[in-house]
């Protein structure tokens, strides 16, 4: 018998959309997601585990602890040489306690050479049910079961994940309308101004120091005056930046991290506990 691929799922392309909505694959998001693993390395007392989404094409590694040999960041694999992509087609963890009992994954080739004994997944999904990826659990050096309390409590830390990605993906959209919105008001009302133009009127509210030279058409157009040996936003300008709705540093908010990444894990955590 030889290995068979996880057959796939109905709704792959609307899956796949989803998934590449988030923006996270090829991002360096690592430090984001490896919290969720450790911990559930701790509550489960596996050796290892790995989160993964998966787009149209490949199986995206996310994150990964505790597995043997270097971890390599952006790696991709065939989604059908995977045991996860199996956890995409279902609504609950896939648990397998004994792959080499496993009528499907005894087969598989991470199984037959011994290199992994126990293996739980977990299906990460978004908001409106779309399997983004799969958080899997793995043990590599023996069989290793887990109680059903401790399958629940990783459950919920997976939704927690999800949760968090739904966050981000959502805030990016806004952030992304927000800005396409600003730049038409911006355009609209000054015709033979350019992108380099709104990106220097952007900078300036933004509280960097812009060189005169750069912001002479908006010295000219009024929106900027020098104050100090600065350039600063003019009364015209204030008005035109509440006109265009932005707000200090849009454009560092199209990505999630730094404190508001940290912000969102804390807040992820501490619902966590109250489960």
């Amino acid at each position: 018998m030889e290995w068979v691929p996880a057959p796939t799922p109905i709704n792959e392309n609307r899956r796949a959309q989803a998934t590449e909505k988030t923006g996270i694959i090829g991002t360096d998001q690592v430090y984001l997601f490896d919290i969720y693993l450790e911990i559930a390395k701790d509550i489960s007392g596996y050796e290892g585990g790995s989160f993964s989404l998966y787009d149209s094409k490949d199986q995206c590694m996310i994150s990964e602890v505790g597995k043997p040999g270097e971890k390599e960041l952006h790696r991709k694999a065939d989604k059908a040489a995977s045991i996860c992509s199996y956890v995409l087609l279902e609504k609950n963890p896939l648990i397998v306690f004994d792959l080499k009992k496993h009528d499907t994954f005894k087969y598989h080739q991470a199984v037959t050479s011994g290199m992994c004994h126990s293996y739980c997944g977990f299906p990460v999904r978004n908001k409106d049910g779309y399997a983004l990826g799969t958080f899997c659990m793995l043990n590599f050096t023996e069989v290793k079961e887990m109680s059903s309390e401790k399958i629940e409590l990783i459950e919920k830390l997976v939704s927690r994940l999800a949760l968090q990605i739904d966050t981000q993906t959502e805030q990016k959209e806004i952030t992304s309308q927000k800005i396409s919105k600003s730049i038409d008001i911006f355009m609209d009302n000054y015709k033979d101004f350019t992108l380099s133009d709104y990106k220097n009127f952007i900078d300036i509210c933004s509280g960097l120091n812009l060189p005169e030279e750069n912001a002479t058409n908006l010295i000219n157009a009024n929106l900027c005056e020098i104050r100090n040996m600065t350039v600063m936003l003019s009364s015209e300008g204030n008005e035109l930046q509440e006109k265009m709705n932005i707000v200090t540093k849009i454009h560092n908010q199209i990505k999630v991290e730094g404190n508001e990444a940290n912000s969102l894990i804390d807040n992820a955590l501490d619902k966590l506990g109250d489960l």
